[in-house]
């Protein structure tokens, strides 16, 4: 009789947890899913979201030509309730070295939120491009979700040809004999 009612609390109690389904921050915990696409927050089905996700995530973005800023959007899963109002979005340069390169304050709606939807606008002035990044959301310091990328900006343009003026080519040695083997 003790095993019948163990077997059923057993069923019981997995059919409980079956029924509530998994959620996307269980399969994304700890990630920060970072594109520059609007991100979607509905779903119909949780392995078809999560694929989605994964496939807008982007590991290179490049800054807008003419403004010289990027809005970077990004969804943020964490594995356990944060159990506060307030996070920290930190982004550190890894190129070259982790420090510590911009801080901005993010603010959630309610205590227990386990997922965060959010953008932040970049400009060139203040982020350096052609460089890696971490970025990550920290709760009293503690990383509690992580995504890298890499901030691109399109360098100078070379055409490759060179001018020299005359008083530039005598002064480097240069002279209007031609050179040996050469016939005029």
């Amino acid at each position: 009789m003790r095993q019948l009612a163990a077997f059923i609390f057993a069923l019981l109690l997995a059919g409980s947890v079956h029924a509530k389904g998994a959620a996307p921050e269980d399969s994304l915990k700890g990630r920060i899913i970072i594109t520059d696409k609007h991100i979607p927050t509905s779903w119909n089905s949780v392995s078809s979201y999560v694929s989605q996700l994964k496939g807008m995530s982007k590991g290179s973005m490049w800054y807008d030509k003419k403004s010289g800023k990027l809005t970077v959007q990004y969804a943020a899963f964490f594995a356990q309730p944060v159990n506060d109002v307030q996070v920290m979005l930190v982004l550190y340069d890894i190129t070259a070295g982790a420090h510590q390169q911009k801080v901005s304050t993010e603010q959630f709606m309610t205590r227990g939120d386990r997922v965060l939807f959010n953008s932040v606008v970049f400009d060139k002035e203040d982020i350096e491009g052609n460089k890696k990044y971490l970025m990550t959301i920290e709760d009293r310091r503690r990383v509690i979700a992580s995504g890298t990328f890499i901030l691109r900006e399109e360098g100078p343009h070379y055409s490759g040809k060179v001018d020299f003026s005359d008083s530039e080519t005598k002064a480097a040695g240069g002279s209007d004999k031609p050179a040996d083997g050469d016939s005029k």
